[in-house]
């Protein structure tokens, strides 16, 4: 019989609650929201400094002040070369965003600052955080990148280098690089000086990588540069440079010089030299208008050495004023050797033969010293070494290196060849003449002063020192103020003051080591009040085109320098004194005429 079975048609019942797979799930969840819980807590409160110094170590960063560079300024306090801030733009490209948005920003920052795209492409892409894009911006430029308001650019202050008169005095100050280090001429002869001390801070940066200027952690202050002070007087520099100017048009030379100075302390009031350069824009300069030749470049001074060596004739007692030399009509045949003048002349007065310049005077005059003797004197001259004035690239000159010197080198040194001096070494030995006897090595810094315009004790000065005797100093004042009187130097004359003054024409030397054929060097040193001198002026002209002799090239130029630089310094002139001083001239020539 059929019967129906109940455990076949029904499970059998299971052992789990009927809600375990929601438990399940709300433990899962339980234990992950208690694990976030720990977490957040470990973050928030266990690692909360940490997290804190991770973020300020992303915005914060130690920079550099860096220092303001020290003027340079004349005697008078004129502003010569002065920094200014001025805006450079800098980008990080992490900010700027993907590839396409580096390659956008790249553009339009190009045209805006005037730069080739591709270079800047290229910097954008070094992976770099930090590059500049343009130093020195100008206000319209800043302006301008500012509009475009590009992620992770922005600007920082930064300075330029200005010189304010231009290319006057370039070859003195030189000039730095973009960074600001000297590179030439004063600049880099005083780096340190004028460099200051860099400071350092803690500064607080946003998201476009600019600084937000109230959150600054100073750690070191920045000391300024010094400001160098020079003997230079820009005034009389002017004047310098524009007899220059007119030397360079009327002859048309290779390079033209001037050296002025105080021959009563050695302070240089003006060195100037053309070919010159801007030192706002040193790359348009050739390199040979960079150089400050009055100092680097030396020549053989020709006859305005014949003051120096004959300093030495009567220092010795070798010579007197009086005495008569016989010039041998302008020729002279010396060991073989046939010693010339421009111009004959006779038996003439040691006097004279300065006054007029005769090589065939000198020549005999010098076979009187012992060769040993001149050249010590012309060593105590200061010739054959640098005269320490502070001007980079100085040649200390040449003397011959023979031991002892031969008769022939005594006799081309006696009238101002076999021997090489810079104009600077020139104004240096007639200084001591012009003084009355004291040697005074030039300067050309008068004073380093800190940020509240005291003066920072530095090595003191070389002091003078006594080489020529009152006696002869006068001699040769007398000798050279005929010099322009009545001999060479004519066109040096001035209607207010006595000039006293020395010409020379040099034979250059070519490239193969033999004088070449036409060139020549024109030079002329002079000063006046002759009897109480203010100014000191050496001018050499190098090749110049057409007339050559020194008495018609450069006296003129040291003319108009001595006549504008004394009206400047307030040194009035005495017409009636140079008139009576002319007239006894006159009639003490005539009175030895006669006899």
């Amino acid at each position: 019989m059929f019967t129906h079975s109940q455990s076949s048609s029904t499970a059998a019942p299971s052992s789990r609650p009927a809600g375990w797979k929601f438990d399940a799930g709300f433990a899962f969840f339980a234990c992950l929201f208690c694990a976030l819980g720990v977490r957040l807590w470990a973050i928030q409160v266990r690692g909360h400094d940490s997290a804190v110094a991770d973020q300020e170590a992303q915005a914060w960063a130690l920079e550099e002040i860096e220092p303001a560079r020290g003027d340079i300024v004349d005697r008078r306090g004129q502003m010569l070369a002065i920094s200014k801030r001025v805006p450079s733009c800098f980008a990080d490209p992490k900010f700027l965003g993907g590839p396409e948005e580096v390659e956008e920003a790249a553009s339009k920052l190009a045209a805006a600052l005037g730069l080739d795209r591709e270079a800047l492409l290229k910097k954008l892409k070094s992976g770099r955080r930090f590059t500049w894009v343009k130093r020195r911006c100008s206000p319209e430029e800043e302006a301008a990148v500012k509009a475009l308001k590009l992620r992770g650019v922005g600007f920082e202050s930064d300075t330029r280098r200005a010189y304010v008169l231009g290319n006057s005095m370039g070859q003195v100050l030189g000039y730095v690089d973009i960074d600001g280090f000297g590179l030439e001429g004063l600049e880099r002869e005083y780096q340190q000086v004028l460099a200051g001390r860099a400071g350092e801070q803690w500064v607080l940066r946003d998201a476009r990588r600019d600084m937000i200027s109230s959150f600054t952690r100073p750690v070191k202050d920045a000391r300024p540069g010094a400001t160098l002070q020079l003997t230079i007087d820009a005034r009389i520099q002017n004047v310098a440079e524009q007899a220059l100017a007119k030397v360079m048009e009327k002859h048309s030379p290779e390079s033209a010089v001037a050296v002025v100075t105080d021959p009563r302390t050695g302070e240089i009031l003006a060195i100037a030299g053309y070919p010159n350069y801007d030192p706002n824009n040193p790359a348009a300069g050739k390199p040979e208008a960079r150089r400050c030749r009055a100092a680097t470049d030396f020549v053989e001074p020709g006859s305005t050495f014949k003051g120096i060596v004959m300093a030495g004739l009567l220092e010795k007692g070798l010579v007197k004023p009086g005495e008569i030399i016989d010039c041998a009509g302008g020729s002279w045949n010396y060991r073989g050797r046939t010693i010339s003048d421009v111009h004959g002349h006779g038996a003439i007065s040691v006097a004279d033969v300065l006054i007029v310049s005769s090589n065939v005077g000198m020549a005999k005059m010098a076979t009187r010293m012992k060769p040993t003797d001149l050249e010590t004197w012309l060593r105590g001259f200061g010739c054959g070494k640098a005269t320490g004035a502070g001007i980079p690239g100085e040649s200390p000159g040449v003397l011959p290196r023979e031991h002892p010197w031969a008769p022939q080198t005594v006799v081309s040194a006696s009238f101002g060849y076999a021997v090489g001096v810079t104009p600077l070494q020139l104004a240096q030995a007639y200084g001591a003449i012009a003084n009355g006897g004291t040697l005074i090595p030039p300067r050309l810094v008068g004073a380093v002063l800190d940020d509240r315009g005291e003066e920072i004790e530095m090595s003191a000065f070389p002091e003078g020192k006594r080489y020529v005797s009152a006696k002869v100093s006068r001699d040769i004042v007398s000798m050279m103020i005929q010099v322009v009187e009545r001999g060479t130097a004519k066109a040096a004359k001035l209607d207010g003051w006595l000039v006293a003054g020395k010409t020379g024409t040099t034979k250059l030397l070519g490239k193969d080591g033999k004088y070449a054929a036409g060139k020549y060097a024109s030079s002329f040193v002079g000063f006046a009040p002759a009897d109480d001198p203010k100014l000191l002026v050496v001018v050499v002209v190098k090749e110049p085109q057409g007339a050559y002799y020194g008495g018609t090239v450069a006296a003129p130029a040291v003319g108009e320098i001595l006549r504008e630089g004394l009206t400047l310094l307030e040194v009035r002139p005495d017409a009636a004194k140079v008139k009576a001083k002319r007239e006894e001239w006159v009639r003490k020539t005539a009175t030895e005429g006669r006899r």
